[in-house]
Order: structure tokens, then C-alpha cells, then sequence
């Protein structure tokens, strides 16, 4: 036998080994337990954010503490299942106790706000149940693709998913820090609509209470911030007396409320980086192979990794329209109103700079959310610059079929499959946005009258 023959039987052997290492490691990450858990999985990246959500009735997973995905159920008796009916139970009482204030006083345009804000708040808690239900049809392919794709021929990532995933958490909750619930301030003292930074917002809504009671009442007493409270939380004591037990349980179920209204935003963005990188992956390998001949079986192999990928987004998109039509839904309303009260003339500076960053902050959120997922459909396409460089004599049944996988199908998330979350999108909703704001200026300018302080 000649050296050449030998060398590459030698390969040959070599890279049986590799072979047969890789799929008994791909055997054991499948069972679970400590070789998953040091894997750069999607679920190791989502877990601690799942965790955190359970404290707020988000997410009612079983075992969610679990290293292994099999184990993370949907159960209606388990511990999680109950801390969201409480939430529900109320979340549904505060809104209904806040519908109530509200048609006394007589609902409009401006201070139903709040009230909407409530309401999304309670399709959000059931948008979240309906997803936890379908939690273990989604997470098991989506783990044995990750145990796929973290194993040759597929290149990891240099950068992880689970650091891409704080980075993204950490930036939004720092801006964020605990959005407020303006129920009460959306019919008094000229205060703010909706609420973004927590320390802006009592701040901003304090600052225009004392200036209402100093110009407006004899006894200047009641300038404390304790009357502020009790002000602030007036649906609470609807039911309980003042003390610190009902004031705490308004700080926490107005927390409640906002965690989850960013929490929405941030899930979406989080399972679209999830996505976006298993296709980026897929994508390098597929390049990789460009000007290199390719046999059919090789061909055939990629097709059917790339069928999975796209199977694996269909079903994470048909359990997350909801979510994410609800996400833009309530952002554009949001925006809208912010807007409208920034242009309109607010009573005191400290009104201005609460408002426009909120304004900003909740751009910024919406942008992230489009450009993360616009992600998805951007690495879905990349494989076509390979694809094109394939020579017409190499140009074979399972290299059209390909071609066509990847031209004729949609990947991305969308809302009901109205809408896509895509740039394209984001800019059309910008202009959307324009156009129906300087509708609502123009409407607000003929009906507005400006009114007294003392109100």
C-alpha cells in the first residue's frame, strides 16, 4: 500500500473518531443534566429571566429551576400556576376598581390611558399562560437543535448567547427600573400619562402634587409625601385602610403592571437574538462551503438542518403572535400619548424631562425590538450568497430545492402574520406614527382650552 493510501486511511480514521466523540457527546447532552447545563443552550440563557418573571405571575412553568428542559412543564396544580391566578385575581380587581373612578369622572382620550394600561396588562398575564402551555413543544426541538448546532460541523459563536442576552436585559432594565403604573395621576394635577424611569416619576408626579396643594389649599400640611401616597394609591385604599401593609401592596402590584409591560418587550427580544444566532451558524457553515464542491448528500444534509431551523420558528411564531401583536399594539398607543403631552403645554419643567424620556426610552425599546428580530430574517437569507456561487454543472436537484427553501418561505416573527418585525416595518410604523400624531395636534389645538391649576 502506497504512503498516500495510508495517509488517507489515517485521515479517514481520524475523523471517524472525531465523528463518533461528537455523537456520544450529542447522546449525553440529550439526556440532560451537567454536559447540557455547560452548553450555550438557549435555555441556560433564558432560564434566570424566567425565574425572575415567576416572582410577578409571569411565565407559570413548573421545576423551572430544572437543568434539564424536560422537566419544565406547564402544571394548573403547581406553585407558579397559583402565583398568577393571584396576580390575575388583583390585577383584574385594580382595573375594575380603576374602570370604576374613571367613568365617574367621565372617560376621554387622555386619561383612559391608564386604564388601557391595566387592560394590557391583564391580556398579557393570559398571553403569557397561553405560552407557558405550549412551553415543552416548543423547548424540546429547540434544545435538540442547540445540542445540534453547538457540535462540528457548526461553528460556535464567538460571542455567547447567554452574553448577548444580559447585555440586551441589563441595558433595557437599567433604562427601565421599574416602570410605574399612573392610574391615579391620569386624572389629576396635570401629571403625567404614562411613566417610564421609577425615581423620574415620583419625582415629576410629587413635584406638580405640592404645587397643587400650595396654590390651590389653605392647609399646606398635606404637602407630605405621605399624603402624596395616599393620593397616588387611592384605588388600593378603595379596599384598605392607610398603613404601610396597603402601601406596600400598591408599590408591588403597580410593579407588577410595569415589570411585565417591559418584560413583554424583553421576552421577544430574547427569543429573537435565540433564533438569530442559530441561523447566523447556520449560515457561516453554508458559506464556508462557497467555490468548494459539495455533494448532493452533503447538500441534502443542510436542507434538512435548515427545514428544522425554519419548522422550529413557525411554531415559536404561532405561540408568540399574540405577544408580540399586543407588544406593538399597546407601544404605538403608548408613544401616540406620549407624544401628544409633550407638544401639548405641560405645568412645571420637571414635567418636560420626565416626559421626554420616557418618550425616548419607549422609542428606543420599540426600535430594539424590531431590529433584534429583524435579525432573524437577515442571517435567514445569507446562505443565498453561496448559493448563487454555485456553478450551473454543479447546479443540482437538492441545490434548486434549497434555493427555493430559502426564497419561498418568510422566517421571522410576526403579529397574526399581519405584520412582520422586520426594519421595514419599524420604519413604516414611524411614518404611521408621524402622520397620526400631527392628526391628533391638530384636533387637540381646535378643542383644547387652557385650564386653571386648581382643578
Amino acid at each position: 500500500m502506497s504512503k498516500a493510501s495510508e495517509s488517507i486511511l489515517k485521515q479517514l480514521k481520524v475523523q471517524r473518531q472525531k465523528q463518533r466523540a461528537v455523537a456520544a457527546m450529542r447522546c449525553r447532552c440529550a439526556q440532560g443534566g451537567l454536559e447540557f447545563e455547560q452548553l450555550d443552550t438557549f435555555y441556560k440563557a433564558i432560564r434566570p429571566y424566567l425565574c425572575v418573571a415567576q416572582f410577578f405571575g409571569v411565565m407559570p412553568l413548573a421545576n423551572i429551576l430544572s437543568r434539564d428542559p424536560q422537566d419544565v412543564k406547564f402544571k394548573v396544580r403547581s406553585l407558579a400556576t397559583v402565583i398568577t391566578g393571584l396576580f390575575l385575581l388583583l390585577g383584574g380587581l385594580k382595573t375594575l376598581i380603576g374602570a370604576n373612578v374613571l367613568f365617574k369622572a367621565g372617560l376621554n382620550a387622555k386619561n383612559m390611558v391608564g386604564l388601557v394600561f391595566l387592560i394590557v396588562g391583564i391580556i398579557n398575564w393570559l398571553n403569557f399562560v397561553g405560552f407557558a402551555r405550549s412551553w415543552s413543544q416548543i423547548m424540546l426541538p429547540w434544545s435538540s437543535l442547540d445540542i445540534l448546532m453547538l457540535f462540528p460541523p457548526y461553528k460556535r459563536c464567538q460571542r455567547t448567547l447567554r452574553s448577548k442576552v444580559n447585555i440586551i436585559v441589563i441595558s433595557v432594565g437599567c433604562l427601565a427600573l421599574g416602570e410605574y403604573d399612573f392610574l391615579s395621576s391620569c386624572f389629576s394635577y396635570g401629571t403625567s400619562s404614562f411613566a417610564v424611569d421609577h425615581a423620574l416619576y415620583y419625582i415629576s408626579g410629587y413635584y406638580s402634587y405640592s404645587m397643587h396643594i400650595w396654590h390651590c389649599q389653605t392647609n399646606h400640611s398635606q404637602v407630605s409625601f405621605g399624603f402624596y401616597l395616599e393620593k397616588e394609591f387611592s384605588n388600593v385604599l378603595f379596599l384598605l385602610p392607610y398603613n404601610i401593609f396597603s402601601m406596600c401592596y400598591g408599590f408591588w402590584l403597580n410593579f407588577s403592571f410595569t415589570f411585565l409591560w417591559n418584560f413583554m418587550d424583553i421576552f421577544i427580544m430574547i427569543t429573537s437574538i435565540g433564533l438569530a444566532q442559530r441561523f447566523q451558524q447556520f449560515s457561516e457553515r453554508v458559506l464556508g462551503l462557497a467555490g468548494r464542491y459539495v455533494p448532493d448528500a452533503l447538500w441534502y444534509d443542510i436542507r434538512r438542518d435548515h427545514i428544522r431551523l425554519c419548522e422550529l420558528t413557525s411554531l415559536v411564531d404561532a405561540s408568540m403572535s399574540s405577544i408580540v401583536f399586543v407588544s406593538c399594539a399597546n407601544n404605538v398607543y403608548v408613544i401616540c400619548n406620549q407624544a401628544l403631552a409633550i407638544f401639548t403645554k405641560l405645568r412645571h419643567p420637571i414635567n418636560y424631562v420626565y416626559f421626554w424620556y420616557s418618550l425616548f426610552f419607549l422609542m428606543a425599546r420599540t426600535s430594539l425590538v424590531f431590529m433584534t428580530a429583524s435579525k432573524i430574517r437577515d442571517a435567514s437569507l445569507l446562505p443565498l450568497k453561496s448559493v448563487y456561487l454555485v456553478p450551473s454543472e454543479r447546479w443540482t436537484q437538492e441545490v434548486q430545492r434549497f434555493a427555493s427553501q430559502l426564497t419561498s418561505e418568510f422566517v421571522g416573527l410576526s403579529g397574526y402574520r399581519l405584520f412582520y418585525l422586520t426594519r421595514r416595518s419599524l420604519f413604516g410604523m414611524l411614518a404611521t406614527l408621524v402622520t397620526y400624531e400631527l392628526m391628533l395636534l391638530q384636533i387637540d389645538a381646535k378643542t383644547r382650552k387652557e385650564g386653571p391649576i386648581c382643578v
